[in-house]
């Protein structure tokens, strides 16, 4: 299972932050390790993939600089404008350390 969650250890602020920025699902108020253990498995691997995400939504935004006439054509201005809105929310709660982007296997107990 792979998720982007809060990073650990944020205060309140820094939650609420990471929360307006994040995706809509954010705010689970535990680590999806915990959520995978909650559910009887045992955690056998947990990756932090941040750093792929991050340069996953650099590709993308790239992408809709490069096609941004082309896209808002087909997908339409608003289309475009709230998925790159998304994009860059997203890449500046990474930079300020709010998110993380984790891989999780278990293994049923």
């Amino acid at each position: 299972v792979a998720t982007i969650e809060m990073a650990e250890r944020l205060g309140a602020e820094e939650r609420a932050r990471a929360t307006e920025l994040g995706p809509e699902h954010l705010g689970t108020g535990c680590p999806l390790r915990d959520l995978v253990a909650q559910s009887d498995f045992e955690v056998v691997i947990e990756r932090d993939l941040t750093d792929d995400f991050r340069s996953s939504l650099l590709e993308r935004l790239d992408v809709l600089d490069q096609g941004d006439g082309e896209l808002r054509r087909g997908e339409g201005h608003e289309s475009i404008g709230v998925e790159r809105g998304k994009r860059k929310r997203m890449l500046t709660a990474l930079e300020e350390g709010l998110l993380r982007r984790t891989a999780v296997v278990g293994r049923a107990l």
